[in-house]
């Protein structure tokens, strides 16, 4: 899916995938919890300096596959698999 197309649909998809996420993945805490992460890049290091789009609040990190810039998402889910 085109870039434009996505920001169209992305309207329509808001509502029913909250209401997804909400009923069906949400869990409860059972005491067991698996934690992940993944860097979501915002541009390449070598633009950091110019970069204007998300100034003030992304920054600068590391992870397994090296420095980054941009944001880090932290994902939990119990042992039953819910979020």
């Amino acid at each position: 899916v085109s870039y434009n197309r996505f920001v169209e649909l992305e309207k329509e998809v808001l509502l029913p995938m909250t209401i997804f996420i909400k009923k069906v993945l949400l869990g409860t805490c059972t005491g067991i919890s698996f934690v992940d992460s993944t860097p979501l890049r915002i541009c390449r290091n070598q633009r950091i300096l110019i970069h204007k789009t998300f100034e003030g609040l992304a920054e600068r990190g590391r992870c397994s596959m090296g420095w980054f810039f941009g944001f880090k998402l932290h994902l939990i889910i119990n042992d039953k698999g819910e979020i």
